[in-house]
């Protein structure tokens, strides 16, 4: 024993070694932690990257009627010297009108874009929409009654449909788009920080129909997520894809989605009384201090396109779980030494506990080139043939050091199960960790360890 621990009892010198190696491996861990945590930035940006070419986060399926609208005033003022001047001043507001009925059925066509290492889940959605609006929601606008001083004009001419989306170029193609029966040029157009398409709506529908029907296709780009907004007085969403794992986001949830292996199935029905605001507003104010923005970025149904447990959720998973198995895999080895005599140097321990942190690495560098499980796969069995071989010249008996692999060995089977579940993965982690405690306080519950001490200051 070093002159340094003299004082203390071999056992617990021993100890003290051990906990400050632990300690110390604490460090590359932490390393590799961070390792992982800067790969997902990087992912990030090539999935930000994928946003800005193929199309990001599409919120699509708003559809208005906007009518524009100019009072005329005259207004008298007084001059200084006493003398009355009369001006006219011209206020031009834009009436908002929400669809009737909006009927909307969505595929969207997964698929996933690569930028270097990282791919990231992109779709091309096919959306149809169709509906209608109904004269009552603006039919006041029909009655222009002039009053002293001030007159209104309703602008019919100029009156518009405007179909929202997040971004202008993630639409890629807009087909057998009709209003009232008839079809229109389409223009760029916006409203409300989204941009969008208009087109003109007949005068004639207006003034004399009951209703304006309208219907298009809309065939969109976008990544990770898509949101409908459910603005109509009823509204009725559809939707599949083939995607496996989706998020659905939103209120009010879909009613009964189906989801298989093979995509899934989902519809939404949304009613007036489901949002804070009615069916027309002017400007930019669906309600007093309720900017249009907030408004409908509260109104969205949608789903994003998750991955339950990707490839750095699983890494960053497995390295939580490696101080819990340095600690096991050194208190394995130290009750082992203590009992059986087999004496094991700090520098041994230190080899075993940095080829159990490299695995960590190894594991992160694979799975980004080889699938998940066959990452682990590899990284588990060279780190336990690396260990068993070490052990076998440490024990000096191959025998022992093949006991020593198995147990490790079936702890790396373990943790493969763990991190292979999402929804079970505390409760098998506790399990593990219950077992091996229980385990090593049955292999040991008839050790004398003041003999054990006192056998080992003798020595």
């Amino acid at each position: 024993m070093s002159v340094r621990f003299r004082f203390l009892p071999p056992l617990a010198a021993k100890a003290l070694v051990v906990g400050f190696l632990m300690a110390v491996l604490l460090l590359p861990i932490a390393q590799v932690e961070n390792l992982v945590g800067e790969r997902v930035g990087m992912r990030n940006l090539a999935a930000a990257r994928v946003a800005e070419s193929w199309g990001g986060a599409q919120t699509t399926a708003a559809v208005l009627l906007a009518i524009p609208v100019e009072t005329t005033r005259k207004v008298v003022e007084q001059g200084i010297a006493g003398r009355e001047t009369e001006r006219t001043e011209v206020e031009r507001n834009v009436l908002y009108v929400l669809p009737d009925t909006l009927n909307i059925v969505a595929d969207a066509e997964p698929s996933y874009r690569t930028v270097g290492l990282y791919r990231t889940p992109v779709y091309l959605a096919h959306v149809q929409i169709e509906g209608s609006f109904v004269n009552r929601d603006f039919g006041f606008l029909l009655d222009s009654p002039q009053t002293a001083g001030q007159s209104r004009e309703v602008k019919w001419d100029e009156a518009r449909l405007l179909v929202l989306n997040s971004e202008s170029r993630a639409l890629r193609a807009v087909d057998e788009l009709q209003v009232a029966g008839e079809s229109a040029p389409v223009a760029a157009d916006g409203y409300a920080g989204s941009a969008g398409i208009s087109v003109r709506v007949p005068r004639a529908a207006l003034r004399d129909g009951a209703t304006v029907p309208f219907s298009m296709k809309l065939t969109l780009a976008g990544s990770s997520q898509i949101t409908f907004l459910p603005l109509a007085r009823k509204a009725d969403i559809r939707m599949q894809s083939r995607w496996p794992h989706p998020k659905f986001e939103g209120a009010p949830a879909p009613l009964d989605p189906v989801v298989t292996d093979d995509g899934f199935t989902a519809r939404w029905s949304v009613l007036e009384i489901n949002r804070s605001f009615g069916q027309y507003w002017y400007d930019t104010q669906v309600n007093q201090g309720e900017p249009v923005e907030q408004a409908f970025a509260r109104s969205g149904v949608g789903v994003t396109f998750y991955e339950p447990v990707d490839v750095y959720q699983r890494n960053y998973r497995a390295v939580h779980y490696a101080v819990l198995l340095i600690v096991i895999t050194f208190l394995t080895f130290f009750l082992w030494e203590h009992v059986s005599g087999l004496a094991i140097h700090g520098m041994q321990y230190l080899m075993v506990g940095l080829a159990l942190a490299l695995f960590y690495l190894l594991l992160l560098a694979l799975s980004e080139h080889l699938s998940f499980d066959l990452a682990y796969g590899l990284s588990a069995g060279a780190l336990v043939a690396l260990i068993t071989a070490y052990l076998s010249g440490v024990l000096r008996s191959l025998r022992l050091a093949l006991g020593a692999g198995a147990g490790l060995a079936t702890l790396y089977v373990m943790l493969y199960w763990i991190l292979r579940s999402e929804d079970y993965s505390l409760l098998m982690g506790a399990l593990l960790l219950f077992a091996v405690l229980t385990i090593l306080m049955i292999a040991t519950r008839r050790v004398d360890w003041s003999r054990v001490s006192g056998r080992e200051s003798r020595d």
